[in-house]
């Protein structure tokens, strides 16, 4: 009889609690992420970096003013790792460096030609790493995770949309919960 209690108390305690795998545990993540960007997601995408253009001239730089809100902006959903800010720095470095090391020839070539998107989200949603659509809580709730890898206190996934666009997470495990560490550019 103590056991069957035992038994009864354990499937109890963990109803309540909501056991989940891990891998459910990384679904809710990443689903609690898409429900914050339903939320608050156009705020944080203004506070993005941003390619600039000089007045009168036909040169530009990558504004990175931004950069830092836009982190906190991230940090504040609850759903990301302490080490995201590095990651999102990491993505607009390198093209921050290459504009500023481009000569006037090369902006004046742009300018005739055009210039189309340099950066990879200059071209697409920055939370769903597509073209924007207009996206509601069905559309969240329909996200699956495949290729789940767990190495220790890290994971790794593949965010599946409704659409079938595939969008690529790390998660590391702090303090028993799964944060995302990087996604789609922002690795």
């Amino acid at each position: 009889m103590r056991q069957l209690l035992a038994l009864l108390l354990c499937w109890f305690v963990c109803t309540i609690a909501h056991c989940r795998t891990p891998e459910q545990q990384l679904t809710d993540t990443v689903q609690g992420f898409y429900g914050w960007v339903l939320l608050h997601g156009v705020n944080a995408d203004k506070l993005a970096p941003r390619i600039k253009d000089v007045k009168g001239s036909t040169r530009f730089y990558l504004d990175t003013s931004t950069l830092e809100a836009y982190s906190r902006s991230f940090m504040r959903s609850g759903y990301f790792s302490p080490d995201f800010p590095a990651a999102l720095a990491r993505y607009y470095l390198p093209y921050q460096v290459q504009f500023a090391a481009m000569n006037q020839a090369e902006f004046d070539q742009l300018a005739i030609d055009h210039r189309g998107p340099l950066m990879d989200v200059e071209d697409m949603d920055n939370f769903f790493c597509a073209e924007e659509y207009e996206y509601k809580k069905r559309f969240v709730r329909g996200m699956k995770l495949t290729e789940i890898r767990f190495n220790g206190d890290r994971a790794t996934a593949l965010a599946v949309s409704p659409y079938q666009w595939k969008t690529p997470f790390t998660f590391v495990k702090i303090n028993g919960r799964w944060l995302i560490a990087g996604y789609c550019v922002y690795l």
